[in-house]
């Protein structure tokens, strides 16, 4: 037998061997364990050696930033960084500060202007780069206060994620940030509080904005960076780290998937929980996302159009198409503003620092500038 014959037999066994790897990668997958590890990825603590109580050593301004403890209703403590608005940090004498302000400073500009809740995604800590980059932009262009979470078992955080677990950390969070709002004068300090999250971080936001609707609570706005309508929806399309498909080759047999999705144990259903809140919302989403595919954002824009499913007649959205920038697609469904930017380019992490974002997030929140007092844009 040539050579060439005994690779050719060889290689008819590739397909075999494709198939049973991808067998056992279906049936890790079923397995909690390693569920958990593969969506929160929270032991990718990057950047190394952090220093969590120094955070100008990532690219913020000196003392412009205090870090924090926030503790859980169940025990777990979160590492967290409060990074004030521009304009107040501007006023502090000497400028730039020279020391850290006290807690009472800190506290105080709760209710100089309003605060967003960043929510990130999996893997590595509130200290990665893209994430700084987020912060400053939130903090300087917008002039927000912004309070920068790690979930639990994340960074500096204690105990291990679980689904449940985030969402009691979410609302600890909330009602960490609602308590001193008020403290500083505001009697309504969901009118003063934005909740954000990005990629993971959208189902956590949402899922809090779903717990605070129950309890009558309608935040400011909720903006969601590269969201997903739910975990087992994404794993039918994702890619594990963009190479190894988990559920998507078995689209042509949707029993057989179904099957798999029903034992994904990790869900953050965003739909089911956008379903019960009317807080503004903004979607953020770009073809060229490497990561979620933008056809979950635009899966989300519809299931809010029309949140109790054909019991409400769908709004026809106004649709602005800006060449070579995005389409905007805008409605005001049941009595809230949902506007979903479809981007053109774009990275998964880049895009929640971009300036049009910022834009639009100017506008879904109503922001009003110090200086003018007019909102960026008016769509």
């Amino acid at each position: 037998m040539s050579s060439a014959q005994k690779l050719l037999r060889r290689a008819q066994f590739i397909p075999l061997l494709i198939a049973g790897l991808y067998g056992i990668v279906l049936l890790l997958a079923t397995v909690p364990w390693v569920q958990r590890e593969l969506t929160y990825l929270h032991w990718i603590r990057f950047p190394f050696f952090p220093k969590y109580d120094t955070p100008h050593a990532y690219g913020l301004a000196p003392f412009k930033t205090r870090n924090l403890v926030i503790p859980t209703p169940d025990g777990e403590k979160l590492g967290a960084w409060h990074v004030l608005p521009n304009s107040y940090y501007m006023k502090q004498a000497p400028f730039p500060p020279q020391s850290d302000l006290t807690a009472a400073d800190f506290d105080k500009a709760l209710g100089a202007r309003p605060t967003v809740i960043y929510f990130h995604g999996n893997a590595a800590t509130r200290a990665s780069p893209h994430r700084v980059r987020t912060y400053a932009a939130l903090s300087s262009v917008l002039d927000l206060n912004v309070v920068a979470v790690d979930y639990r078992g994340f960074a500096d955080s204690t105990g291990e994620p679980s689904e449940e677990g985030l969402k009691v950390d979410a609302r600890a969070v909330y009602d960490w940030v609602a308590e001193r709002v008020k403290a500083a004068g505001k009697n309504a300090p969901q009118r003063q509080i934005i909740v954000m999250g990005h990629s993971l971080g959208t189902g956590v936001a949402s899922a809090l904005t779903g717990l605070l609707a129950d309890d009558g609570i309608v935040p400011k706005a909720l903006v969601l960076i590269t969201p997903f309508s739910s975990i087992p929806d994404l794993l039918s399309s994702l890619y594990l780290f963009g190479v190894v498909p988990l559920l998507s080759p078995l689209a042509y047999f949707p029993r057989i998937q179904n099957f798999f999705k029903s034992l994904i144990s990790v869900r953050f259903d965003s739909v089911e929980a956008l379903s019960r809140t009317v807080a503004p919302t903004l979607l953020v989403h770009t073809k060229a996302d490497k990561v979620v595919p933008h056809s979950h954002s635009e899966a989300l824009f519809q299931s809010l159009l029309a949140p109790n499913g054909t019991e409400y007649a769908i709004p026809k959205p106004f649709v602005l198409d800006y060449a070579g920038w995005g389409t905007l697609h805008i409605s005001n469904p049941q009595r809230r503003q949902v506007i979903w930017w479809e981007g053109e380019f774009g990275g998964h992490d880049e895009v929640g620092w971009a300036e049009g974002t910022l834009d639009l997030i100017a506008d879904i929140a109503k922001l009003n500038m110090p200086s003018d007092g007019a909102s960026y844009i008016s769509l």
